[in-house]
């Protein structure tokens, strides 16, 4: 590798056979055995945190683009420290999702949620009845319900996850809410991933001078899709 290159995923596949394998047997055991959880080697750099001060990244894409692996790894890095039992940038996150359902079922448990992308040494605690994960350094990420507003009143947060947010029922409402809560810290964040749909409220965010905007795709994402649902899904939505 010549100086200045990045070393990742798409860089390696781009190598021919003799030179990926002459590549990955210079590297330790211990850096091989750690590439499937480095998502800064897998990701795409629009599924990378951007550069700079902001306090919401938008993420805008359709089905299978990847924006809930982005999600999912973007809350595993804000509360991951130089060891298990460090305390990462950020120890108190809301996980807010179109249901209570759907927050479980794709933030959560989902094959791209925080469970499935966590490694065995850094995989959080999760209690159903408690809408909680808990990491071994004390980090809390609490579940909420869009559709329930409410029950965003009073918690404090240093970090955020909203999913879905153009399809949230009492958006205005829940929106509002979590940015009340949204006040530990110096420097709270928060990653919004959606598909677009034409929202006043999305529309408000994607203007607003803190807001970073990522627009992603699905033929980006495609090495990473079964062939039969790329053909049928762009088939079906393309030009929508």
């Amino acid at each position: 590798m010549t100086s200045g290159t990045i070393f990742n995923a798409a860089w390696l596949a781009s190598q021919t056979p003799a030179e990926r394998t002459r590549i990955l047997q210079g590297l330790p055991a211990e850096t091989i055995a750690a590439l499937p959880w480095l998502w800064r080697f897998w990701a795409r750099p629009d599924q990378l945190p951007p550069q700079g001060e902001w306090t919401s990244w938008i993420m805008l894409g359709g089905r299978g683009a990847g924006k809930t692996r982005a999600g999912a790894e973007w809350v595993r890095a804000s509360v991951a420290g130089r060891t298990p039992l460090s305390a990462g940038a950020r120890g108190r996150l809301a996980l807010v999702g179109e249901t209570l359902a759907a927050a479980r079922d794709v933030m959560v448990e989902g094959e791209s949620g925080i469970l499935a992308i966590s490694p065995d040494w850094a995989r959080p605690k999760f209690e159903p009845s408690k809408r909680r994960l808990s990491w071994d350094n004390g980090a809390v990420a609490q579940i909420f319900s869009a559709d329930d507003p409410d029950s965003l009143r009073g918690p404090q947060f240093d970090g955020a996850w909203a999913d879905e947010l153009a399809k949230w029922r009492y958006g205005r409402e829940s929106w509002d809410m979590l940015q009340f809560g949204l006040r530990l810290g110096a420097d709270p964040r928060q990653i919004v991933t959606t598909t677009p749909r034409p929202v006043r409220l999305l529309r408000e965010l994607m203007a607003d001078q803190n807001s970073v905007v990522t627009r992603v795709s699905t033929y980006a994402n495609r090495p990473y899709l079964a062939p039969q649902f790329f053909r049928r899904i762009i088939a079906q939505y393309e030009g929508t």
